[in-house]
């Protein structure tokens, strides 16, 4: 099955609309911020420098990009359409951000055009990850820095017991919506294959105990199980409020492992 998030243009309205509410979610969730903000600390762009964020979605990352880093033109590009579009309408009026519709693995930047490239949460959705490191190596000057945080989907659980439905879940939720779950374990040798320096490599932990930030795994998991015709609609109406019922409860426990991995590319 193919994995909406690297087409989502080709998705129904009601599965954009998922993804979208998803995507700006997870970027201002508490359980996610400390591992972007930890990567942007080790980050000293300088001034009237460029930094691309590829595959932005919403924007909602790229956003935080632009406030941390004010003296420095941010571009956020996106393959979708309609991400884009909301893009451009929650942007504000940020004059160092502008939001382009692009393909990663062929971006219209020159060489050496940009200081730091991020792919934030890319690379698990795509098929061939060593395309999208090999442009951003190529926009990169010399000495630039590239920087991927991703998550190691294989060891995603949002379970209490053996056997619990939102576990099976978030199971089916990596099965249908991710197209690599073990691209994190792959990072280092796609960096050396570019030519790279791997700088840094580090592990940040998500844990989500209550609100909303992994309901996007039982939501499109289950409106892929309706339409797969496997269950029906009153079960997703379950499987959600199950969901919420955890969160206000206090037993709600998502676990999900991010990888960070800093690199830099040749001076000479």
């Amino acid at each position: 099955m193919s994995d909406p998030f690297a087409d989502v243009d080709a998705s129904s309205p009601e599965l954009i609309g998922i993804i979208t509410t998803a995507l700006e979610v997870r970027a201002a969730d508490p359980t996610m911020l400390p591992v972007i903000d930890a990567y942007l600390d080790r980050l000293d762009p300088p001034e009237g420098g460029l930094i691309v964020d590829i595959g932005c979605g919403t924007g909602g990352v790229t956003r935080r990009i632009a406030d941390r880093f004010g003296h420095t033109a941010v571009i956020g590009v996106e393959p979708s359409v309609a991400l884009t579009d909301k893009a451009h309408s929650l942007a504000g009026d940020r004059a160092n951000l502008e939001f382009r519709v692009g393909n990663g693995a062929a971006l219209d930047l020159g060489d050496g055009s940009a200081d730091i490239a991020i792919l934030h949460t890319v690379l698990s959705h795509v098929a061939d990850p060593a395309s999208l490191v090999a442009e951003a190596t190529r926009i990169l000057r010399p000495g630039g820095t590239l920087v991927v945080c991703d998550a190691d989907f294989s060891k995603a659980a949002l379970g209490l017991c053996p056997g619990d439905p939102l576990d099976s879940c978030a199971r089916a939720f990596v099965a249908g919506s991710v197209t690599d779950a073990w691209l994190a374990g792959k990072l280092k040798p796609l960096a050396f294959a570019a030519g790279l320096t791997v700088a840094h490599f580090g592990t940040a932990n998500r844990v989500v105990t209550d609100g909303i930030g992994n309901l996007v795994w039982v939501r499109m998991a289950s409106a892929r199980l309706v339409g797969d015709g496997v269950i029906g609609q009153p079960l997703a109406d379950a499987l959600e409020a199950e969901y919420m019922r955890r969160a206000e409860a206090g037993t709600l426990y998502g676990f999900l492992p991010f990888v960070t991995m800093i690199a830099t590319k040749h001076a000479g």
